[in-house]
């Protein structure tokens, strides 16, 4: 046996396919027993352009191995051999005369690759793309320039509450449900991503303007309520609200919080408004403590008057915040600030200590003997040193725990419920009055009057508003409200009242007691101390 017969034996026993081309004219000098039986069928002598035919690739086969032979560098492409269903990286090198081509199967290797991508790629709870897929195709949008498209950020609702209360594996579940019905709702144009935790991400492209995204919005809402999923989503345009990709993200993140704060289980597109409000969110936050520091926190009260007698009830405590470049800042806009921020721990601090330090003055200065209503945020009363530090309070100023009414919102059962309800207890045991505020603005406000340990109830102004009005619905719910606690033996006071009519109905209604413009708006100590000196004129009223 010669060499070259010796050496084509040792080329046909092994697995990896050869081919070996003249470099002059590109025609087949050898080719081994594996890359016939795995590549395809093609004899020596033949021209390698016959691969063209058999094994497809970007580029003729002649053009690669000229380009190889021009180099002298070694050459690689990879193809997909479609009537073997393999992938093969192709190897060029150059020897001498020869071209000599090595075949790799990489069709493992490539499934291995794909297999891993999906998992970096892929939520492992839901099988939705997850925010590394998001952020690559989120990228890859905003770079081409030329394309509208809309960014939405939805979050499910309550889902804390869900998880505190089933457990987490409720909460998985839900989580799988949502994906489903955002997978489903999948399109061409439509792509959607688990954003982290319970906030998914969709990007709806080739959209025509903002009521197209709108609809889509719309439509995934409509479909999430059949299957009673509660969820919230922003919506963003781009390039029309922004061509920054960390701005985009911001929007559509301000407009679902937008949506959650006006009721949930809606969508709101991003307006320049919401950016607004968030700086100056941002702005009271980082203010406040300097604020605070400045002593630009007031304290106003608002007086309550027993409407059969006319005779002073007493005030409620109202902080002000007078800024000197902005003036006065609303408490709507600063106080929900104040409790994200925990500012109001310490703020509510100064507020108690303020209103208990007037009760005594005015009780000892000018013989008052009515209440103080002093709000207290739910974050404050959730505090393990809110008792202590309300008795220690009570102890410095020396006044009767039955001169405070400590006024509460319906929020402060929102967590925790049983925590609260036994602190107020405490409150109420101690001598102290609870009074609920905005009674009626709640879906379960019924409940919290079985629950509660309650000495007052204040009634919504949005009822008293309307009870004049000619159907007479207003009138009726405000007869209930005020007969059904009287019942209970709680004090009533109603609020907002503006108008002398709507303070003869409530008089006939039997209803306790007044608060609003009518007798009295919120005024400085001063002038508060003008009043209970003898001088009915100090009274601000409309």
């Amino acid at each position: 046996m010669n060499n070259a017969d010796f050496y084509k034996d040792i080329l046909d026993s092994i697995e990896l396919p050869v081919l070996t081309v003249d470099s002059s004219d590109f025609t087949v000098t050898y080719v081994n027993n594996a890359f016939i039986n795995s590549v395809c069928n093609i004899s020596i002598g033949e021209k390698i352009s016959k691969l063209d035919f058999s094994v497809p690739c970007d580029e003729s086969w002649n053009e690669i191995a000229r380009q190889s032979v021009e180099s002298g560098k070694k050459t690689e492409k990879t193809f997909f051999l479609e009537s073997r269903q393999t992938w093969f990286n192709a190897e060029l090198k150059c020897a001498d005369s020869h071209i000599i081509f090595n075949f790799y199967d990489i069709t493992s290797k490539r499934f291995y690759n794909e297999q891993l991508q999906q998992a970096i790629f892929t939520d492992t709870l839901t099988a939705l793309p997850n925010r590394i897929r998001f952020n690559k195709d989120f990228s890859n949008l905003i770079h081409n320039e030329n394309e509208k498209f809309a960014l939405m950020i939805f979050d499910l609702d309550n889902m804390k509450s869900i998880n505190d209360s089933k457990g987490l594996a409720e909460g998985d579940r839900i989580l799988i449900r949502t994906a489903k019905i955002f997978k489903n709702f999948e399109r061409e144009k439509i792509r959607t991503y688990r954003f982290g935790d319970d906030e998914f991400a969709v990007l709806a492209t080739d959209i025509t303007s903002a009521d197209s995204a709108i609809n889509i919005a719309d439509t995934l809402l409509e479909t999430f309520m059949s299957r009673r999923i509660s969820i919230s989503g922003g919506i963003t345009i781009f390039p029309d609200d922004s061509s920054v990709p960390e701005d985009l993200l911001k929007f559509a993140d301000l407009a679902m919080h937008h949506a959650k704060k006006d009721g949930r289980h809606r969508t709101c597109i991003f307006t320049p408004e919401m950016q607004k409000t968030f700086l100056r969110k941002v702005f009271y936050k980082e203010r406040m403590p300097a604020a605070f520091e400045d002593n630009e926190f007031k304290l106003f009260f608002q007086p309550q008057f027993d409407i059969a007698s006319n005779t002073l009830r007493g005030f409620e405590a109202l902080i002000r915040w007078e800024d000197p470049e902005y003036g006065r800042i609303p408490p709507d806009d600063f106080i929900p600030i104040a409790e994200e921020s925990g500012f109001i721990v310490k703020l509510g601090e100064w507020i108690l200590n303020t209103a208990f330090d007037f009760q005594k003055k005015w009780e000892t200065k000018y013989d008052y003997d009515g209440v103080m209503s002093i709000n207290v945020s739910p974050v404050q009363l959730k505090e393990k040193n809110f008792l202590p530090m309300l008795q220690s309070i009570t102890e410095k100023y020396g006044v009767n725990p039955s001169h405070i009414e400590i006024e509460i919102t319906e929020g402060v059962l929102i967590e925790n419920t049983e925590q609260v309800i036994a602190i107020l207890d405490k409150v109420k045991q101690l001598g102290f009055g609870v009074s609920l505020d905005d009674f009626g603005t709640g879906y379960s406000s019924l409940r919290y009057l079985q629950i509660l340990p309650l000495t007052t109830l204040k009634i919504d102004k949005s009822f008293i508003q309307n009870i004049t009005e000619s159907d007479g619905i207003s009138a009726e719910i405000t007869n209930s409200i005020i007969s059904m606690v009287t019942k209970m033996g709680l004090d009533t006071i109603a609020e907002g009242v503006e108008k002398n009519d709507q303070l003869a109905l409530l008089k006939s209604l039997n209803c306790k007691n007044v608060q609003g413009f009518l007798r009295g708006k919120p005024m400085s100590p001063e002038r508060i101390e003008a009043f209970l000196s003898g001088n009915n004129s100090a009274l601000d009223k409309l």
